[in-house]
């Protein structure tokens, strides 16, 4: 970005957030917004050259007594408490504050805008329904400046996908003659065969990723046995990691809540180590500024794991934006 638009973005926020009136210019900023703004780019790791412009801009200078920064009117700025600092998350493989896009099976067009990350859809909406334009997708992430990543799409074991998909890796005992609801244990192998299916789709086509995320919607069919749910989706956890891959969830609040239900925390190890389940949260129709005010004070829907990435969208035909947390 360029330092207009990083200044201009800092300002947005932090107006936003302290619920101020809007701001025509940084002369009219009072001395505590000017040090939210300062504090927010350092936050994100600005580089400092950038940062030393923007103070330059918003009128900081150095106290020349206790060097503390005063801005706008330089008079002495009184203690106050500044945002909480935003806190990229440990390990995540996309770089705080950097934009990204991802496509899906029905994405059309691909979007013009600079982007520093891509993630490709390997599903085509449903567990074990391929994507057809998977491997143009995947060739276009490439253009950004963070190795690609994917996602798949689960969902419980109903219909036609069942077949075949249900009776290992786990032995399930015989379902009842009566019941045509999945049992958990066959929940968990559909889940475990769906991630295992997408894998070798991906690989087929030379489609490599560290990262896989599996999109958990409403959309897609569900168990009510909210057991039989966490269990598929444990299950597709588990396959990933018997390849070196780290899963993550996508899903909103209340869909996580109904089909996973609010304290299922999924699990997963790789290489012998425990790792989190990073999280990818949508906010549907928004702007950058809500999606960044997100990823700093947002909670996961899996209690105790880090957002990684915030999806927004700039209209109901805009193509899908995220940001980095």
């Amino acid at each position: 970005m360029t330092l207009k638009t990083i200044t201009a973005v800092a300002v947005m926020l932090v107006t936003a957030s302290c619920a101020v009136p809007s701001v025509a210019s940084a002369s009219t900023l009072s001395p505590d917004q000017v040090q939210a703004i300062v504090g927010l780019l350092e936050a994100f790791n600005v580089d400092q050259s950038i940062v030393a412009q923007v103070k330059q801009t918003l009128g900081v200078s150095p106290d020349p007594v206790s060097g503390s920064q005063t801005g706008g009117s330089n008079l002495p700025v009184s203690p106050q408490p500044l945002p909480a600092p935003h806190m990229p998350p440990t390990g995540s493989v996309y770089p705080s504050s950097n934009v990204g896009f991802d496509l899906s099976y029905n994405t059309l067009s691909y979007p013009a805008d600079r982007f520093s990350f891509g993630i490709a859809g390997v599903s085509g909406g449903k567990a074990f329904v391929h994507n057809d334009r998977l491997v143009s997708e995947y060739s276009w992430t490439h253009f950004g400046t963070v190795p690609a990543t994917v996602y798949m799409n689960l969902n419980a074991p109903y219909g036609s996908t069942v077949a075949g998909n249900i009776a290992t890796p786990k032995s399930c005992p015989a379902r009842a003659a009566t019941s045509t609801e999945p049992t958990v244990c066959e929940g968990y192998n559909y889940g475990y065969n769906a991630a295992k299916d997408a894998y070798a789709y991906a690989k087929n086509h030379n489609v490599a990723s560290p990262l896989w995320w599996i999109d958990i919607e409403e959309a897609n069919s569900w168990s009510p046995d909210t057991l039989v749910n966490d269990a598929t989706i444990q299950g597709a956890i588990d396959y990933l990691n018997t390849q070196g891959a780290r899963a993550g969830i996508y899903s909103v609040a209340r869909m996580w809540r109904d089909i996973a239900g609010s304290g299922f925390v999924p699990t997963q190890t790789i290489n012998g180590q425990t790792v989190s389940i990073p999280t990818w949260m949508p906010i549907g129709i928004s702007n950058l500024v809500s999606a960044i005010n997100v990823c700093a004070t947002g909670a996961s829907f899996v209690v105790g794991s880090p957002i990684w990435i915030v999806q927004y969208v700039a209209s109901s035909t805009a193509i899908d934006q995220n940001v980095a947390c």
